[in-house]
C-alpha cells in the first residue's frame, strides 16, 4: 500500500464518519468530553433509580409485570443517552482520523523538501551534453570549411604515395572520429542517466511504501473508544 492508498483510505474513514455524525458536529473535544461526563452520570442515576424500582417490585402482588414495566421505563431513559454517547465516540473517531490525515500529509511535505529535484539535476546534465556536442559540431565544420576554401598552390605539387592521404583530409576525419567518439559517448552518458532515474524511482516507491506502512500500523495503534458497557441489571429475567 502506497502513501496514496493510506489517503484514500482516511478520507473514507472521515466521509464514513461525517455521514454518521450527528449535527452537533462543530462541538471541541472539550465539550464533547464535559458532555460524555454528565451523560455517564445521567446513565448511573436512571441505572439506580431502575433499581430501585425493581427493589420496590419485589413487595408488590405482580412482581413479574412491576418488574416488566421497570425494566421498560429503563430502557426507554436509556436510549436517547445511550445514543448522544454513541454519537460523541463517533466524533471522536472523526476527529482521530482528521488528525492522522494531517501527519500524514506533513510527513509527505516533509519528504519531498528533504530529498533534492532529481528530474531538474537530470535536465541541467542533459542540456550540458547537448551543449558539448553542439559545440564538437560546430568546431568540425569550420575545420572542414576551412580545409575547403584554403587556396591551392599554383606550382604543380610534390608527388605523394598514393598510399598517404591528404593532410586536411586526414584532419577531416580524425574530427569526424571524434564527433563520433563523443556522440557514443554521449549516448552512453544518457542511458548511465535513465538507470539511475529508475533506480531512484524504485528508491522512492520504497520510501512511501514504508511511509504508508507506518501509518497504517499508527492508525491501528488508536482505535476508536468503546461504547459503555451496559449494566448487568438491565438483563434481569423475568420471574
Amino acid at each position: 500500500m502506497n502513501l496514496g492508498d493510506v489517503r484514500r483510505a482516511l478520507y473514507g474513514i472521515l466521509a464514513a464518519c461525517t455521514l454518521c455524525a450527528v449535527p452537533a458536529f462543530a462541538a471541541t473535544a472539550q465539550q464533547d468530553a464535559a458532555r460524555q461526563a454528565e451523560l455517564q452520570a445521567e446513565r448511573a442515576a436512571v441505572q439506580a433509580q431502575a433499581q430501585q424500582q425493581r427493589q420496590a417490585c419485589l413487595q408488590r402482588f405482580l412482581v413479574n409485570d412491576c418488574l416488566h414495566a421497570a425494566q421498560q421505563h429503563e430502557r426507554a431513559a436509556l436510549a436517547p443517552i445511550d445514543a448522544e454517547l454513541q454519537a460523541i465516540a463517533r466524533r471522536e473517531r472523526l476527529r482521530a482520523a482528521e488528525a492522522e490525515l494531517r501527519r500524514v500529509q506533513a510527513n509527505e511535505a516533509a519528504a519531498r523538501a528533504s530529498r533534492p529535484d532529481a528530474v531538474q539535476a537530470q535536465r541541467d546534465r542533459q542540456a550540458r551534453e547537448a551543449a558539448l556536442l553542439l559545440r564538437q559540431r560546430q568546431a568540425a565544420q569550420r575545420a572542414q570549411q576551412a580545409a575547403t576554401a584554403s587556396p591551392q598552390p599554383a606550382a604543380t605539387p610534390p608527388a605523394v604515395s598514393p598510399a598517404a592521404p591528404p593532410a586536411a583530409a586526414d584532419r577531416l576525419q580524425r574530427r569526424q572520429a571524434a564527433v563520433q567518439q563523443a556522440e557514443a559517448e554521449r549516448a552512453q552518458r544518457a542511458a548511465q542517466a535513465a538507470k539511475e532515474q529508475a533506480a531512484y524511482a524504485a528508491r522512492q516507491k520504497a520510501y512511501e511504501a514504508r511511509q504508508a506502512e507506518r501509518a497504517r500500523q499508527a492508525a491501528q495503534q488508536h482505535p476508536a473508544p468503546a461504547l459503555p458497557v451496559p449494566s448487568p441489571s438491565a438483563a434481569l429475567p423475568l420471574r
